[in-house]
């Protein structure tokens, strides 16, 4: 597997638009999607392909937010029979490397838990909220793969997607200056 930044030509695009629309059919019309992809190409946002066998089989897409030290992970896509085989961790890993080379100091983004795959949907996340998220479970959930990548839990979102179906938000510090002596 072999990951490219920026070389997106229109046949990865449009093969990045149709992944968002299957795997998001809801959240996004065509023009939708393809708006989302081109949108990693402008200015200091960041998209990576991993590509096998001349094959798009993921992508992540990092945002520059206003803050000149961090960025949003707001997409990473994996197509499903590629998952599990360490694409999503090579992606990620490039990724942060880059911004590192940046000097970013944070990566961030919203986990959402729409199909309560963790102990904090279905719950009222106004009352114990620090509880909750300390004693988190999770099954079959993104949190469970950016926890062994060493993103911590920031905050929830409560009810964020609809009752009892909060945004996870994770962070990891990526870049930490040295002090000056």
């Amino acid at each position: 597997m072999k990951v490219k930044r920026q070389e997106v030509y229109n046949a990865d695009a449009k093969v990045c638009v149709k992944m968002l629309l299957n795997a998001f059919p809801e959240r996004f019309s065509k023009s939708e999607a393809r708006d989302e992809i081109l949108r990693y190409l402008r200015g200091d946002n960041l998209l990576y392909l991993a590509i096998e066998n001349d094959e798009v089989i993921g992508f992540a897409g990092a945002l520059k937010r206003q803050y000149s030290t961090a960025y949003e992970l707001h997409m990473m896509l994996i197509k499903p029979e590629m998952r599990f085989r360490g694409v999503g961790s090579r992606l990620l890993d490039i990724l942060e490397h880059r911004l590192m080379d940046r000097k970013v100091h944070t990566l961030f983004f919203g986990a959402d838990d729409e199909g309560c795959k963790t102990s904090l949907s279905e719950t009222d996340l106004y009352e114990e909220t620090f509880d909750k998220i300390n004693n988190i479970q999770a099954i079959g959930h993104p949190y469970l793969f950016y926890r062994k990548k060493g993103y911590k839990i920031m905050g929830v979102i409560p009810d964020a997607h609809g009752i009892g179906k909060p945004d996870i938000i994770m962070a990891k510090r990526l870049y930490k200056p040295k002090p000056s002596s």
